[in-house]
């Protein structure tokens, strides 16, 4: 929507938490700003769009504040490039404290979370401004087309969150299977590699084995010659007493 004074406001509710919020707002706001020029316009007719984005889930879990606002600052010394013409505003409902904090933030925010009549005329007895737009939002909901249209607004929510649930179930079960697979597939390549250091812990045996074997052989072998050398001295003895 546009103010009186031009500049464009885009206010997003976030009830669920979305993936990539960060982007998600600054394409929008991009797009909010150049489509502001057509062709041949000048840079001079761009107004500030402004983007609040209210959530029921923390954003900055670390920070205390519930209201955040955003600009193109030097965070060397705090300095603000003040032509630049958008800014940032991040609502996080959890965060809003029960009692005035003496800012106009607090009695909008209230006043968006008032679930009945009662909470509504609390906070549009003391501002003048919410009391115009509580008044609106009376007349808006008498009108039957107002609110047949908010009630089919209400079910497309409905409807794309239960698509999304559907939908995160549906990956969820995919990689189970996939992990599972994943698992059997570890599972059964650590029995074949038991498997094979058995074989392997076996060959190691029985090459020992052989190793055993063949050094017992060695010392037959060397038993042997030993015992021949043993002969042919006896009879080199006995042939050199007989030429004698």
């Amino acid at each position: 929507m546009r103010t009186t004074s031009g500049q464009i406001i885009n206010i997003e509710i976030q009830v669920e938490p979305q993936n990539f919020i960060a982007k998600r707002i600054s394409y929008y706001k991009s797009k909010m700003i150049t489509g502001q020029l057509g062709k041949r316009d000048e840079y001079e007719k761009i107004q500030r769009v402004v983007c609040v984005c209210i959530t029921s889930k923390p954003l900055f879990p670390e920070v205390p504040e519930y209201l955040n606002r955003f600009r193109f600052c030097n965070l060397a010394n705090g300095l603000c490039f003040e032509g630049i013409p958008e800014e940032i505003y991040t609502v996080e409902l959890l965060k809003v404290p029960s009692e005035n904090d003496g800012t106009g933030w607090w009695e909008w925010v209230r006043f968006l979370l008032a679930q009945t009549e009662e909470d509504v005329e609390m906070v549009a007895r003391a501002n003048t401004e919410i009391r115009k737009a509580a008044d609106a939002l009376y007349v808006l909901s008498a009108d039957p087309n107002v609110r047949t249209e908010y009630e089919r607004h209400e079910m497309a929510v409905r409807d794309e969150i239960s698509r999304l649930a559907s939908a995160k179930a549906q990956v969820d079960r995919k990689w189970q299977g996939v992990v599972a697979d994943r698992d059997a597939k570890l599972a059964d390549m650590g029995t074949k590699l038991a498997d094979m250091g058995t074989k392997l812990a076996d060959k190691d045996t029985k090459l020992a084995d052989m190793g055993i074997k063949l050094a017992d052989k060695d010392a037959v072998i060397a038993d042997t010659a030993a015992e021949n050398e043993r002969l042919r001295a006896q009879v080199a003895e006995l042939q050199a007493r007989q030429s004698g």
